[in-house]
């Protein structure tokens, strides 16, 4: 009995270690991967319009712009950072507007994303200003306005799509807006 006993401790023993789950590691080549197919643009819409202004160099700061803009959508940081880097590089020797300049410097100090996507709203405010003075030769850029932005005082921002993707935000209210107005 005694034999039957010890015998069966020990079975009890080795069958309950023998059941723990194995540790599965995976790869880092394999979770790069990963990560890299979840992550989704939220910025992309179905229909965009293409814009040209007759001074293409000005086109070239609306496209950082909207590089920006899709930063913010995807509540990316560093994206954003490096976008209005662009952003400032293509309007430097091109524009003369001090509170875009003052804004970009202010944005590029910035690595928290709330201080980002407020200062982005001044920013698209001076950009309006500057799109006022250019001739379109093709394509609608379309002002686009969240009621709630910034706690209820509400912010505007300038897109190539008529489809709202908010970059005050992100994911949270991702289609919160209307279109203010079509410029072209």
């Amino acid at each position: 009995m005694k034999k039957y006993l010890i015998l069966g401790i020990t079975l009890a023993l080795f069958s309950c270690k023998n059941s723990e789950e194995a540790e599965v590691k995976t790869a880092p080549s394999q979770v790069a991967a990963v990560q890299t197919e979840s992550k989704t643009d939220l910025n992309s819409t179905s229909t965009s319009s293409e814009v040209v202004f007759e001074n293409a160099a000005f086109g070239k700061v609306y496209e950082a712009y909207l590089d920006v803009k899709a930063s913010l959508v995807n509540t990316d940081a560093t994206a954003a950072s490096k976008a209005v880097a662009t952003l400032n590089n293509s309007q430097k020797d091109l524009l003369d507007n001090q509170g875009l300049q003052k804004a970009i410097q202010e944005f590029e100090a910035s690595t928290d994303i709330k201080n980002q996507r407020a200062i982005f709203e001044r920013i698209s405010a001076a950009m309006e200003v500057e799109i006022a003075k250019q001739t379109i030769t093709s394509g609608t850029i379309y002002k686009q306005y969240c009621p709630m932005a910034f706690d209820g005082k509400g912010g505007y921002w300038l897109s190539n799509s008529k489809e709202v993707r908010n970059p005050y935000y992100g994911d949270k209210m991702l289609k919160c807006g209307t279109i203010d107005k079509e410029l072209n």
